[in-house]
């Protein structure tokens, strides 16, 4: 591909950016797989961020791992109202709902997904370093 097929793939990914009607999508940060969802309520809006983490190692495959994980699950949830899940097949999930003062879309939406990922950033990365990448 030429550098100018390059740009203008970009610039097209850009201007969709921009689509008022952008209000879902699925991206892929630090090797995790997002998905995220803008909702409008009576207050105003949602965003609805979701994303499956890891899986917990079997005891017998590293008993450490496991139990630092699921110290980990539980520590942050008392600090930030139960974003991480521990789903019965030990798979590790995260969810986050952001109240908005009105329905986001584009890069309005963009720009609160980066806010919600910097300010979970080091509980996303520290947790994840204790599970297994889960099989898609």
């Amino acid at each position: 591909m030429k550098l100018h097929e390059t740009l203008d793939k970009v610039q097209g990914h850009l201007d969709s950016l921009d689509d008022p009607q952008f209000d879902k999508i699925d991206f892929e940060w630090e090797g995790i797989k997002f998905h995220a969802v803008a909702d409008s309520d009576p207050e105003g809006g949602k965003i609805r961020l979701s994303a499956k983490l890891g899986q917990l190692y079997f005891t017998v495959e590293d008993a450490a791992q496991r139990t630092m994980a699921i110290e980990r699950v539980y520590a942050t949830n008392r600090g930030i109202d139960g974003a991480y899940k521990i789903e019965k097949n030990g798979h590790v999930s995260f969810n986050s709902v952001t109240q908005t003062d009105h329905h986001l879309a584009g890069t309005d939406l963009m720009g609160a997904l980066t806010l919600i990922l910097l300010e979970s950033e080091t509980h996303l990365r520290a947790l994840r370093s204790h599970l297994k990448p889960v099989d898609d």
